[in-house]
């Protein structure tokens, strides 16, 4: 039909069906149109792409890092316990033997 709620985001962007879109932030994509929110980039994967349409968008961490659901950018990823690296976002190798990183 011809009314306003006829109107859909397409993806990469959320919002009510008629209403405006806003893109979808780092850290999320959206593959399909709708007013459906955007989906987080699972665990252990990030993404800095604004408005992304498909999950390919969200990269791994780095070798012996995580980050949580939704992260932004690469410095979420830290290194696992028992890893240490120079700074976030970079890859983390094994602690000395009789050492620790809790």
């Amino acid at each position: 039909g011809n009314e306003l709620v006829d109107c859909k985001c397409v993806a990469g962007f959320t919002g009510p069906d008629g209403e405006e879109c806003v893109g979808c932030v780092a850290g999320t994509y959206k593959v399909n149109t709708g007013s459906a929110v955007c989906n987080l980039c699972a665990l252990d994967l990030y993404s800095t792409t604004v408005a992304a349409v498909t999950p390919d968008t969200c990269l791994g961490c780095p070798t012996h890092t995580r980050s949580d659901e939704g992260s932004d950018e690469i410095t979420d990823c830290s290194c696992l316990v028992g890893y240490s690296g120079t700074s976030d976002g970079a890859a983390c190798t094994a602690c000395e033997p009789d050492t620790y990183k809790s």
